[in-house]
């Protein structure tokens, strides 16, 4: 399988350093993300899906990862960096996937209560209705932000 999907994929994006490792069921990528990596990564997310015979869950898992990865891009980046190094790890599992991105803030996201007119704001209420079920968790080098999407009953 590795060889299939580096060979399917492009670089994630020119001038990102990133490096991609994939075994039997899970694709590990750490990167240094800026915004315009996003795309890049829900791109091989999309191929391990594909890979893997779970296009059904493509839709909700692409979009899950965009949205934490743009929450680790805003959120954990320190002013005036261009990148934050990010880690996703993508697992199948018997009913579905397992996702998570890891970044070195330690501060766990918490909801809040966004305005119609806000642009920011409703990132865990998405993640919330995209999976079966999410959370965070503290680490030693910032925080685990995951969510699991399983096929529909």
């Amino acid at each position: 399988m590795q060889a299939d999907l580096l060979v399917a994929q492009q670089p994630i994006t020119e001038g990102t350093s990133s490096a991609v490792r994939t075994r039997a069921g899970a694709c590990e990528i750490d990167i240094a993300l800026t915004a315009a990596a996003v795309s890049g990564v829900r791109d091989l997310v999309r191929a391990c899906l594909r890979l893997w015979g779970l296009t059904e869950l493509d839709w909700r898992a692409t979009l899950a990862v965009s949205e934490l990865l743009t929450n680790a891009f805003e959120h954990a980046r320190k002013e005036h960096e261009s990148s934050v190094p990010v880690k996703v790890v993508l697992t199948r599992t018997p009913d579905g996937v397992f996702l998570c991105v890891s970044d070195p803030d330690p501060r766990l996201p918490a909801p809040v209560s966004a305005g119609e007119k806000d642009e920011g704001g409703r990132g865990l209420v998405l993640i919330k209705e995209l999976s079966n079920s999410y959370g965070c968790s503290s680490t030693a080098h910032g925080k685990d932000v995951w969510a699991t999407i399983l096929h529909s009953a």
